[in-house]
């Protein structure tokens, strides 16, 4: 009887020396969000380098990243092989009436010892490691695509921020100007010279003003702190972004291009791929389990009367009514929806591309025809003031002209934003860079910016 007892231990103590330690990881008790972004002394950040900090700081994809190695364990898991199973098995005497002097006393006790394996999981291990290891692509491309809309919101932020702040920069001398001519007003108001509706009108216009610059000055708040808590900074840091330009646009043959290779360059696709190939797999080990399932193994036994026998177990599942048929359905189904999933998401993408690339067409001809007029407005403007100072010029005649030349910087602003929207849109759809427009060709010529005075 010594010899099983010292073979089980001796597998006991195998097993447990290959286990696991266990060590508590605590939660952290504050927040963790960084106090700098930067050293001192850089330069203004410029859409690239924010885009940068938002995938490298980001707490959601920090957690994202986190989420992937549960997908990387997986993987690991199901490429070892099923381990045997061992059982053992003792019946001990519990006759005392057999004195230890009987020269048979250590032979009526028995034992019993079986090694067996499922072959069935040995028949499907490839598949379903081949299954894990592209769920685990799967999920490695799903983090890849979410980094590319976090840069896209980041870039999307900056350009709500330096809307937001170049908004602020002509609403402010704008408010000044429509509370002096207020001033004016009223004063002309004491004296006679202009009637109540006149300086009710001035006063109306201040107050549209100001409400216009209380909601910039809302509208910059709320993307500053939402590009903060995207970079996973502190709300107090200080983020100095670089002037924004508009963006360069792509030729319908870049596109195309662009177009062409899609299933190829978006993270999004070829994780779709990733998780069609992984099924195609599970598919293939429901397929093999199909056949009979059949355990194996081998026993060695010791009865009472000292008989020793060394024999072998064959277990089989009869496949007479489920057959595995269910499972099979159930994976080809599954299969067939990846399918379809796939093929709507390659058919949207064409479509938002061709889309989009309109919409900045239309646009960008829109913000070239309004800055071909901006300079022509700012002159008006400056030559109205003068006279306006030097008393040459009715107030009534200077505040239109000033308002005519707001409204078209107002509006520049805002074809400016659509633009960059549609255009970090665009860039993400395809999976292509998007710069401010530096470029000289005659398709992409820079554009000045006219400011607020």
């Amino acid at each position: 009887m010594r010899r099983p007892l010292l073979t089980t231990g001796a597998l006991l103590a195998a097993v447990a020396a290959g286990c696991a330690s266990y060590s508590p990881l605590p939660l952290p008790r504050a927040s963790e969000l960084a106090a700098s972004v930067s050293p001192r002394g850089v330069p203004p950040l410029d859409m690239n380098a924010v885009a940068t900090l938002a995938v490298l700081n980001n707490p959601d994809l920090t957690a994202a990243r986190a989420a992937m190695h549960v997908a990387g364990a997986q993987a690991f898991a199901a490429g070892l092989l099923p381990d045997p199973q061992f059982s053992y098995s003792g019946d001990y005497k519990m006759d005392h009436t057999i004195p230890p002097t009987d020269p048979r006393y250590p032979e009526y006790d028995a034992y019993g010892l079986e090694l067996s394996v499922d072959l069935q999981t040995l028949l499907t291990h490839s598949s379903l490691k081949t299954a894990a290891g592209a769920a685990y692509d799967q999920a490695r491309l799903d983090l890849l695509w979410q980094e590319w809309q976090t840069v896209a919101e980041a870039r999307t932020l900056y350009v709500e921020q330096s809307i937001a702040a170049e908004r602020l920069a002509f609403l402010g001398p704008a408010e000044q100007i429509y509370a002096q001519a207020l001033e004016r007003s009223r004063r002309a108001l004491a004296a006679g010279n202009v009637t109540l509706e006149q300086t009710s009108a001035d006063l109306a216009v201040v107050i549209d003003v100001r409400t216009q610059r209380g909601t910039a000055d809302r509208s910059l708040s709320q993307a500053q702190h939402a590009l903060h808590a995207l970079l996973g900074v502190q709300p107090d840091v200080t983020l100095p972004l670089s002037s924004l330009a508009p963006p360069a646009l792509p030729t319908r043959a870049t596109v195309q291009s662009a177009l062409d290779r899609l299933a190829q360059s978006r993270p999004d696709l070829r994780a779709l791929q990733a998780g069609y190939r992984a099924q195609e797999a599970k598919l293939r080990a429901a397929v093999l389990s199909q056949f009979p399932d059949v355990s194996v193994g081998v026993t060695r036994a010791r009865d009472v009367s000292d008989v020793h026998t060394t024999g072998f177990g064959v277990t089989l599942t009869l496949p007479l009514f489920d057959r595995g048929r269910g499972n099979i359905a159930i994976q080809r189904a599954t299969r067939e929806q990846l399918r379809a999933e796939y093929l709507a998401r390659l058919d949207q993408a064409s479509a938002d591309t061709w889309r989009l690339w309109d919409e900045t067409q239309l646009l960008d001809a829109q913000l070239r025809g309004l800055d071909e007029r901006l300079p022509g407005l700012r002159a008006s403007v400056d030559r109205a003031s003068r006279a306006f100072q030097s008393g040459n010029f009715p107030a009534a005649s200077y505040l239109t002209v000033v308002e005519s030349y707001l409204g078209a910087e107002a509006t520049h602003l805002e074809l400016l934003h659509d633009l960059w929207t549609d255009s970090i849109a665009l860039a993400t759809v395809l999976g292509t860079q998007v710069e401010p427009d530096t470029a000289t060709p005659a398709e992409s010529a820079p554009r000045g910016k006219a400011r607020a005075s």
